[in-house]
């Protein structure tokens, strides 16, 4: 009986210190920013510009932009998921440019050699900075098409629930972090963990512009039943399309075929 209360003792220990070393390091789970600077070649070789955004007790962060081709051309504002950087999506930007529209693709702090560390409140602070900026150059709400890509698309509901859009467009995303969380980790109290939740749950039902939600049947990293349970809380004009064969990354399949109709119908 010693041995088991000691056993029990143990093992109760070993799950407190387990729970502990979760929530200090909780973010280092949650995002996997890239720390090089925008290379040089990828400002040499194309003709996207950095745009810098100033961010309230972050500094100056620095986000891609190529402005749209005429004053009443549609601008994508573009965020990214967790484990990339903007400069890495060069294929959505040069599909975007064939589009014949602008982009302003976001940069979150910590990544890309931007300033800050990555957390809820600073990348949700930084996305809306640079929805912002847009206006401030002249940009029309009515020409702005949000769109996020799974962490990005946390971002991009964040910023439709607060401004004005034509539209939104997400792919592989997810109903909260805590949801989420309970699917990594079912044996901690995630609810109890977390520090950036990310509840999108809650915001959706806010949002009034048409919304586009994609997300791919064999995506392992967020099932695609979250989406369809985010999709499920928007009230209004909405369109779920299940990509076929499609994982987390799906610009490799019809995916931007159906984006390009969504931004047609948006800003028609």
């Amino acid at each position: 009986m010693v041995v088991l209360k000691w056993i029990g003792l143990s093992a109760v220990g070993l799950y407190l210190i387990a729970l502990v070393i979760v929530y200090l390091t909780q973010r280092t789970f949650m995002y996997f920013p890239p720390l090089e600077p925008i290379p040089d070649p990828f400002l040499e070789q194309r003709d996207e510009t950095v745009l810098p955004i100033s961010i309230k007790d972050i500094g100056e962060i620095k986000s891609i932009y190529s402005p749209p081709p005429t004053e009443s051309a549609t601008v994508i504002l573009f965020m990214h998921g967790n484990g990339s950087a903007a400069y890495q999506y060069t294929e959505h930007f040069d599909a975007f440019k064939s589009w014949g529209v602008g982009y302003l693709a976001v940069e979150f702090p910590g990544y890309a050699g931007n300033l800050g560390k990555p957390n809820e409140e600073d990348v949700l602070r930084t996305a809306l900075a640079n929805y912002d900026m847009l206006i401030s150059i002249g940009i029309k709400p009515n020409n702005i098409i949000i769109y996020g890509d799974s962490l990005g698309a946390a971002c991009a509901v964040h910023v439709s629930s607060q401004r004005d859009a034509a539209g939104l467009i997400l792919s592989a995303p997810f109903l909260s972090m805590q949801s989420m969380a309970k699917k990594q980790m079912p044996w901690f109290p995630t609810s109890l963990l977390l520090k950036d939740k990310y509840r999108s749950d809650l915001k959706m039902p806010e949002i009034a512009e048409p919304l586009l939600l994609l997300h791919g049947d064999a995506d392992e990293l967020i099932p695609h039943t979250q989406g369809k349970a985010l999709f499920d809380l928007h009230q209004g004009e909405k369109q779920f399309i299940l990509i076929k064969n499609g994982q987390h990354y799906m610009w490799n399949t019809e995916m931007p075929e159906h984006i390009k109709a969504a931004i047609d119908s948006f800003v028609r």
